[in-house]
């Protein structure tokens, strides 16, 4: 009973008064104070953006255990630089609910122009380009929790009639076991092709990088665990987006090719997603309905599920304010493989708002 009444609180909180809102006029767009901002001496060469979002939901865990909370869980602020046609900069401050405090998400300088000049040089701390995970979901697919990578590093993109590359290395800090790595010894690359018609438009995208043990999935087991890497494990992305009229197909794979970070261990973990959205037009507002599977091979150690299945529906209250709602049930590996066999449920609704 009392998961009912929360329930219904969170409708009210996250729906009913935001659709009231933007029938009565009383939500405004932020484009007006930021051109006025723009419009004032060296600020005609910036452009900020951000956005804030606030969450409710309710989670029962492989053992059962459930949670349920409403707060803020992210704020972010950026500014774009572009000082003229081949030299430009960015950078993205952002606070997470998990992080509790004010971090650099990412940020860099750019020389060339891959629009005009068919090639761009990035340097800075960046996410490198190896994988796409592109989701109409609130939660990230597991082939990102596996895979993205955010390092101080240096790309090189260029691009000619709809195919495109990028070439780029980085440090890892992940260190190697009585080893002083602290080198420029991390490497990868992405091939990919674009093409956009009326009727369809698609993305096909591969990737190899030389150390999938510096993505935030393994990073982070290692961190917690006190280790260390025998040697760089390389790995490989593959995805294709595709939309035809309102439907859209994403799909993505990421995997491990060695399993050279620990001895003894013969676990090459992979992960890989389908994802199938619907856009439509609800009261004149933007709406989308997506469902996905995904699923995970040798990633147990990793705390990956086998497998989750996701759906989500997200609307347009307002040009600046969109609200989301995802339910998704997890399954945990067998006992056999280390997990539980047990399943985990969620159900998340997302307020954000975007300027």
């Amino acid at each position: 009973m009392k998961f009912f009444v929360s329930a219904l609180m969170v409708l009210v909180l996250f729906i009913i008064v935001p659709v009231m809102a933007v029938a009565q006029g009383k939500i405004e767009p932020f484009e007006a104070w930021t051109e006025r901002l723009s419009e004032a001496g060296p600020f005609q060469q910036m452009s900020i953006h951000g956005a804030i979002e606030a969450e409710a939901g309710y989670s029962s865990d492989y053992d059962n255990n459930k949670e349920s909370d409403i707060d803020l869980t992210s704020v972010e602020l950026g500014i774009d630089v572009e000082l003229n046609d081949w030299l430009s900069g960015f950078f993205l401050m952002k606070w997470e609910d998990d992080e509790s405090r004010v971090f650099v998400d990412e940020g860099g300088i750019i020389l060339g122009n891959v629009e005009i000049y068919g090639a761009s040089l990035t340097a800075g701390k960046l996410y490198v380009p190896f994988g796409v995970y592109e989701t109409n979901l609130i939660s990230d697919p597991l082939t990102l929790e596996l895979g993205e990578t955010r390092e101080g590093a240096a790309v090189i993109d260029v691009a000619a009639g709809g195919f495109y590359g990028s070439l780029y290395t980085f440090n890892s800090a992940v260190n190697k076991i009585n080893k002083d790595d602290d080198m420029i010894d991390a490497f990868g690359a992405t091939v990919g092709y674009a093409m956009e018609t009326e009727a369809v438009a698609f993305d096909l995208s591969a990737g190899w990088i030389s150390n999938l043990t510096s993505s935030g999935g393994f990073s982070g087991y290692l961190d917690d665990n006190g280790l260390e890497v025998d040697d760089h494990t390389n790995g490989v992305a593959v995805s294709a987006v595709v939309a035809v009229a309102d439907f859209s197909l994403i799909a993505e794979y990421v995997a491990a090719l060695d399993s050279k970070y620990e001895k003894g261990n013969n676990d090459k973990p992979s992960a890989w997603g389908l994802e199938l959205g619907y856009d439509f037009e609800l009261l004149e507002r933007d709406a989308n309905v997506a469902v996905s599977y995904q699923g995970t091979d040798e990633a147990v150690f990793l705390g990956l599920p086998d497998n989750r299945i996701s759906a989500g529906v997200s609307y347009a209250l307002h040009e600046n304010l969109a609200l989301a709602l995802e339910a998704s049930r997890a399954k945990d590996y067998s006992v056999a493989k280390g997990g539980s066999g047990k399943n985990a449920e969620a159900v998340i609704a997302t307020l954000t708002l975007e300027f």
